[in-house]
C-alpha cells in the first residue's frame, strides 16, 4: 500500500469523532496493517474474528486474503460503516467481544477441524479481559479454546512487553505466566503513537499469542497453581517464601521445599519461570496433605 493509501485512511479517520470511552484510536499506517495480516499466515477460507474493527481498515486487508472475517463491533456507528463493505466473506456482528460466544463462529467449519484466528487493534484498558475471554484463567480454560489458533493484538507496548517478558525482568509478572500457560507469546513489532488517529498517550506494539496444544506445564491442581502465582506476586519486592504464608505452611517447611527444588531461599516471584511455580505448587500441596493426614491420626 502506498503513501496515497495512508492519506486516504487519514482523511477517513479524521472525519470521525472517536469515542474515548470505547478506546477508539484508528490505525492508519498501511505498512503496519499489512504486517499484521502477514503475521496471521492466512489461507483461503480461514476463519478470522476481528475485535473492534472500527472503520474497517484492517478488515479490508484481511478480506483480500480470502479469509472468512467475522467483525465484532460494539459501536453502532462503526457497524453501519462496516456494513458498507460489500464482501461475501465478511460477517459484521454488533456485539461486545467480552460477551461474545466464540463457539458460535462457523460451528460446522470448526467441527470439521477449522481453527479461528483472532485479531484486533483493541482498547488498551481491556487487554487482560480479552486474553482471559479467549484463553480462560489458569485451571479454567474457555470451552472454545481448542478451536482457537491464535490471538494477535495491537496493544499498549508496556503490556506487550509484559506478555513477552523473561524471568528477572521488571515487566515479568502474573500476566506473563497466564500467557505462557496457554500459549507462546511473541512481539511482532512496535507501533508509534503517531500512526493512530487520534493519537493515544502511549506507544503500542503488536503481540501474537499462539495457542499450545496443551498447557505448557503439568501440574496436579492448576487452580492451586494460580493461587501460588497470585500470592507470589502480591508484593513483588518480598521474598517469595514470605508471600506464601497463605499456604499455612511454616517458614521452616517452606524452606525445606525450596531446598528440595533447588530454589534460592531469597528468590522472588519475578525470578522464577512458570515450570518452577508448577513444581512449588505440587510440593506445597503434597506437604499440606501430609500434614493434614498426620493431624487426623
Amino acid at each position: 500500500m502506498s503513501s496515497s493509501t495512508r492519506d486516504l485512511l487519514l482523511k477517513k479517520a479524521s472525519k470521525v469523532r472517536a469515542k474515548k470511552r470505547l478506546g477508539q484510536n484508528f490505525l492508519i499506517e498501511p505498512s503496519v496493517l499489512t504486517k499484521i495480516v502477514e503475521s496471521l499466515n492466512l489461507r483461503n477460507d480461514d476463519l478470522v474474528v476481528e475485535i473492534g474493527p472500527g472503520l474497517g481498515f484492517l478488515t479490508q486487508e484481511l478480506l483480500k486474503t480470502g479469509a472468512r472475517v467475522f467483525a465484532i463491533e460494539l459501536d453502532r456507528e462503526m457497524v453501519e460503516q462496516l456494513q458498507e463493505i460489500k464482501q461475501p466473506n465478511l460477517t459484521v456482528i454488533h456485539a461486545d467481544f467480552l460477551d461474545f460466544d466464540i463457539s458460535s463462529i462457523a460451528p460446522a467449519a470448526v467441527a470439521a477441524g477449522a481453527k479461528i484466528k483472532i485479531v484486533g487493534n483493541v482498547p488498551y484498558q481491556i487487554t487482560t479481559p480479552i486474553i482471559t475471554h479467549v484463553f480462560g484463567e489458569i485451571g479454567e480454560p474457555q470451552a472454545w479454546l481448542s478451536s482457537v489458533e491464535s490471538l494477535t493484538m495491537t496493544i499498549q507496548r508496556e503490556v506487550a512487553l509484559r506478555l513477552s517478558a523473561m524471568p528477572g525482568s521488571k515487566t515479568y509478572g502474573q500476566l506473563t505466566l497466564l500467557g505462557n500457560y496457554y500459549s507462546v507469546c511473541k512481539m511482532i513489532m512496535s507501533v508509534g503513537k503517531e500512526l493512530f488517529v487520534p493519537q493515544p498517550d502511549v506507544e503500542s506494539a503488536v503481540v501474537q499469542m499462539t495457542r499450545l496444544l496443551k498447557p505448557s506445564v503439568k501440574v496436579n491442581d492448576p487452580l492451586f497453581l494460580r493461587k501460588v502465582i497470585a500470592g507470589g506476586f502480591r508484593e513483588r519486592r518480598k521474598m517469595l517464601r514470605n508471600n506464601l504464608a497463605f499456604t499455612q505452611l511454616s517458614q521452616e517447611t517452606l524452606a525445606e521445599i525450596f531446598e528440595e527444588l533447588a530454589v534460592a531461599p531469597s528468590a522472588r516471584a519475578e525470578n522464577l519461570p512458570l515450570s518452577t511455580f508448577a513444581l512449588l505448587a505440587d510440593a506445597i500441596q503434597a506437604r499440606r496433605n501430609n500434614e493434614e493426614r498426620e493431624e487426623a491420626v
